[in-house]
């Protein structure tokens, strides 16, 4: 690790602030669903861009474009469509955040700028919920989940931007209406009544498939699929949570 000199300590420290700052802004537009808004204007459109799920990793600007902001604005627009049969009063509204809200809460950051200056690294845990008043049932729902966020974060022209993102959803399940781990414990003794799902029903298009991480189960070993960041030099394979590809 470099020793960094006064300017640099600074640079870092006024750069792990905009970091910070990035993340929030995430926050936000996930929690109106504005995909298209998140990813126009806080990603890298490199070809090294990356966001990951437990299903799996994008690679690539254009296929984190389709699989993030194309797949999901179509759920918006096709929800607006039937909700407005059923609430006439939503009609000229933003279609996006009709369809739910995302509240990602961010705890416990742990972030690290590179000796350099062009790059910094985040982990963060996240407790939240995805809640929507209008569906087309009449009927209000509520998920609560706790999931880690691994973010790789560059500085291009000047401003900071997200690399890579792998997020790790740990824990989901209704609000108020079941528990997690009796969950658990009643699938793995009477796995016979469990329905699986086939991995890749309703996937986008993926560079690397997963599962990257596996939601909790009461065997499992823990898991640190994103470990909090140590002091390091530049982002490099042996520094990043999203390994590059060899492109000779």
């Amino acid at each position: 690790m470099s020793e960094l000199s006064l300017h640099e300590r600074i640079r870092n420290a006024a750069a792990s602030q905009e970091v910070e700052n990035v993340k929030a802004r995430h926050t936000y537009l996930h929690g109106r669903a504005d995909a298209s808004g998140e990813w126009a204007n806080i990603w890298s459109r490199s070809d090294d861009c990356s966001w990951a799920h437990a299903f799996g990793r994008m690679r690539g600007f254009d296929q984190v474009w389709f699989g993030s902001v194309a797949d999901y604005d179509k759920m918006a627009m096709e929800n607006a469509i039937e909700m407005r049969e059923i609430y006439p009063e939503t009609t000229g509204k933003d279609p996006r955040p009709l369809m739910e809200a995302s509240v990602h809460t961010l705890l416990t950051d742990v972030i690290e700028v590179a000796s350099d200056g062009q790059s910094a690294r985040g982990s963060f845990i996240t407790p939240g919920m995805i809640h929507s008043c209008l569906t087309p049932e009449k009927e209000k729902y509520c998920n609560v989940l706790w999931e880690r966020y691994g973010s790789d974060f560059v500085l291009e022209d000047g401003k900071w931007v997200y690399l890579h993102e792998q997020v790790c959803p740990d824990i989901l399940t209704k609000l108020d209406m079941f528990n997690w781990a009796a969950e658990d414990y009643a699938r793995l003794t009477a796995p016979e009544v469990e329905e699986m799902m086939p991995p890749t029903l309703g996937l986008p298009p993926i560079t690397d498939p997963g599962p990257l991480h596996n939601q909790y189960s009461i065997l499992q070993q823990p898991q640190d699929t994103v470990p909090w960041p140590e002091p390091y030099d530049t982002l490099d394979n042996d520094n990043t949570y999203t390994p590059f590809v060899d492109k000779k």
